[in-house]
């Protein structure tokens, strides 16, 4: 069967492949269309990047809308519809799942919500760049992906809204603060509070901070840094991302850095786009479906991202009453807000109905997450009105620091390390995303909703979040790692990622006076892994007992021998991994439940909106934390250090021998640690033959520089995010600028940009960020001319 299915697959690819050739966008001379006022020229390089030159901004946000649906429609399509909850129309009953969790969140309300309270400048940006997809489903010449072909069906008129809500569901998927508090209140059902706090989040002492002094501010006066009050000069002037300031450049350039870990998928997250006209100037990426650029650069600054991990949301247990149409808050009984929810199901006669019940405190999200001990409803600043798109506008649009500022107190929903550079010489960061000031508690399990003594009653002021103007050491970095110190005049989280990749780029940038831009690239591709070397030092004392066990000798030689670089040859890298995963599972498996003990690994209660969660990362440095303390529980129960190290080592051995080889230099990492992209239309066999691009090597892990991270499953793949882009941008010649994003450019199966970029990404190859009209059509494959119709 399995033969057949490969057979099939290989012919349906050949047959849609060429079927998608013939549906492939124009990208050469002339269309005529409707709705624009000015003629505008779109050139693509030979990346299939496009650049647009428009003579308005009307004009411009129209074609970033018409380019985008020339090249990711299908995308685009199956964004809108996961963010409103769509999907069960054209998939059936499969994603059902998918569509209550969207209703019962309410991206949809909350994008139509924030397009209607959206100032007038980002209302016409979002009409604008409907206006242009609308053209492109139009217009007669106009060919829809093979997607839709397959699916038999036609999409619906782009709204505006549609937009804002993909932007909501993104905003929302990159906060994280909620579901961790879900799976240590199970710990403490299973174990009892003394045993669950041995696995409590603790940042690692050794490790940096963002921000030592919490907050930094000096401006430059006669070529020396003075400290200044910020946060605006007022004088006119994760993911990795850092800045270097040119005091710490080898060419006295100013650079910004950012590689940004997502899911890695088919068409990939990110659109590179270029657009020109006489009041904007920027290039970068962007979301399918969402105009403007989100991470990129334009004349004056460059700005980057990476997850604060700050915390922003709680949730509450609440107690409704038998009927469930009201619920209780100090004492009272008061009236759910109830929403009636239908969802269409493809091949089923009636609609599914869902009940969305809302509190004072947000939606009651226990049937979705798999808690259903009790009611809980989620509050969380991303499920909040936002000015988050006005952010972005103005970031667009800034030409200095005051302007970046005043974009940074827009983004007020998603919590995002905002890294800046100016061509001016100056870089500097600020957390973005409103905090609350909780009257008791600090979020980390859930709390009673129905007493009032845990209520949000204030935010942490925006001038006292987190930020630096010029910092003394001549560089920022931002690795998701713990952002204050601990004795930060507020609380704004206790669930950082580890810390250790940003411990391996001081390393490395402390290593060099001053960096160059290939320095940059291979701090970006860096897969050494620090945890590693920690974890092989136990090793140490067992060393003695596998004398005559020639085959644990051997990996023990290994280990002990191995610098702690991830790299696709290395055999220690695999024997680390996988001894790595045994124990963690060895010491939980014993007082937890498997699906417990792959939550605390990071998996989310959802593998697409929300597939994994803040422990994610944190097993290692709990495992290192467990090691040396012998009277820990979870140790005692797992038979004390020695025997743990012992029969574990043993398993891995014999799990490679069984799984991988029996010859042990077959063990490579790069083997095992492989990347496929894969595609929406997957979840049907045989088209994950069809459509899903990569089955690539990647080195890395969770805890390198160049995150390669995976799932608790047991396989070892590059299964939950790595970086799906990067960029390193000259702030003194912007033409010197790079940037990657796989797997490529374009949707469409046919295109020679379906894939291209996969390659060079996972080879650490770059291609240069075209910025002058002269140098982009030296590197064009195709001029495009739209010409305005009556």
């Amino acid at each position: 069967m399995v033969v057949i299915n490969l057979m099939i697959g290989k012919i349906l690819q050949i047959v849609l492949k060429q079927v998608s050739r013939l549906k492939l966008p124009k990208i050469d001379g002339k269309i005529n269309i409707r709705g624009i006022k000015e003629p505008i020229d779109i050139i693509r390089d030979i990346w299939g990047v496009p650049h647009i030159f428009a003579r308005n901004d009307y004009d411009l946000f129209f074609t970033q809308g018409f380019v985008q649906a020339q090249d990711r429609f299908w995308q685009m399509e199956i964004n809108r519809r996961t963010a409103r909850g769509g999907l069960s129309e054209i998939f059936g009953k499969i994603a059902l799942d998918t569509d209550r969790t969207a209703r019962i969140f309410g991206f949809n309300r909350l994008g139509r919500n924030d397009y209607s309270q959206a100032s007038s400048e980002v209302k016409t940006i979002f009409k604008a760049f409907a206006d242009g997809v609308n053209a492109f489903l139009n217009n007669p010449n106009s060919k829809l992906p093979v997607e839709f072909t397959l699916l038999r069906y036609k999409p619906n008129v782009w709204k505006p809204e549609d937009s804002a809500t993909i932007g909501r569901l993104m905003l929302w998927q990159l906060s994280h603060a909620w579901y961790g508090e879900v799976i240590k209140a199970k710990i403490i059902e299973a174990v009892g509070e003394e045993q669950a706090s041995e696995l409590d989040i603790i940042y690692p002492s050794e490790n940096p901070c963002t921000l030592p002094k919490g907050i930094e501010f000096n401006i430059f006066e006669n070529g020396v840094l003075k400290p200044f009050s910020g946060p605006y000069l007022s004088r006119g002037q994760g993911s990795n991302s850092w800045v270097i300031s040119k005091n710490r450049a080898l060419d006295e350039n100013i650079y910004l850095c950012n590689d940004m870990h997502l899911v890695l998928m088919m068409p990939g997250i990110w659109y590179e786009t270029h657009l020109e006209s006489p009041e904007t100037h920027t290039a970068g990426v962007t979301l399918a479906g969402v105009p403007m650029i989100l991470v990129g650069h334009n004349n004056n600054i460059a700005w980057g991202s990476t997850l604060a991990f700050t915390d922003a949301e709680d949730l509450f247990i609440e107690k409704l009453n038998e009927n469930s149409t009201q619920y209780e808050y100090k004492g009272k009984w008061e009236d759910l807000e109830i929403i009636q929810e239908q969802i269409i199901v493809k091949g089923e006669k009636n609609p599914h109905n869902e009940a969305v019940l809302i509190t004072s405190h947000g939606p009651i999200i226990s049937d979705v997450i798999g808690y259903t001990q009790q009611r809980v409803a989620v509050n969380s600043m991303a499920l909040r009105p936002s000015k988050a798109f006005k952010g972005y506008y103005l970031l667009n649009k800034a030409q200095n620091w005051d302007d970046f500022v005043k974009a940074m107190q827009c983004i007020d929903a998603t919590q995002l390390n905002m890294t800046f550079a100016d061509s001016q010489g100056n870089i500097g960061y600020w957390v973005t995303g409103r905090v609350p000031i909780r009257s008791k508690g600090n979020g980390t399990i859930p709390v009673l909703g129905w007493t009032g003594e845990y209520e949000w009653v204030d935010e942490v002021p925006f001038n006292e979040m987190p930020h630096a103007f010029n910092p003394q050491e001549g560089y920022i970095i931002s690795c998701n790692h713990q952002i204050i110190p601990d004795d930060f005049h507020y609380f704004l989280g206790a669930v950082w990622m580890n810390g250790y990749r940003a411990k391996r780029f001081k390393e490395l940038i402390e290593e060099k006076t001053k960096l160059s831009p290939e320095d940059c690239q291979k701090i970006q591709m860096d897969v050494k892994c620090l945890p590693a070397l920690e974890l092989i030092s136990h090793l140490k004392e067992i060393e003695a007992e596998f004398q005559s066990h020639p085959d644990i000798t051997m990996a023990l030689r290994l280990l002990l021998e191995w610098d702690g670089f991830m790299s696709t040859e290395s055999v220690a890298a695999t024997i680390y991994e996988i001894l790595r995963y045994f124990l963690i599972r060895d010491i939980l498996m014993r007082s937890l439940d498997h699906d417990l003990v792959d939550s605390f690994m990071g998996k989310g209660f959802h593998p697409i909106l929300y597939h994994s969660n803040e422990f994610f990362g944190h097993d290692i440095v709990i495992l290192l934390r467990l090691l040396t303390n012998p009277s820990s529980k979870w140790i005692t129960n797992a038979g004390g250090t020695k025997d743990l190290l012992s029969r574990n080592l043993i398993k891995t051995i014999d799990w490679l021998k069984t799984n991988v080889s029996k010859s042990p230099d077959k063990w490579q990492w790069g083997k095992l640690h492989r990347v496929t992209f894969s595609h929406a239309m997957a979840l049907q066999k045989p088209l994950d033959q069809v459509f899903n691009r990569g089955d690539v090597s990647l080195g890395g892990n969770t805890d390198t520089l160049c995150q390669a991270a995976s799932h608790s499953d047991g396989q070892f793949r590059v299964n939950a995010w790595a970086p799906s882009h990067r960029q390193i941008i000259n702030l003194n010649d912007f033409s010197k600028s790079l940037m990657i994003a796989p797997p490529g450019q374009s949707g469409h199966l046919g295109s020679p940009h379906y894939d291209d970029m996969i390659k060079p990404w996972c080879s650490g190859i770059y291609h240069p960020m075209l910025w002058t009209r002269s140098e982009i059509e030296n590197q064009s494959e195709g001029i495009l001319h739209l010409k305005p119709s009556q």
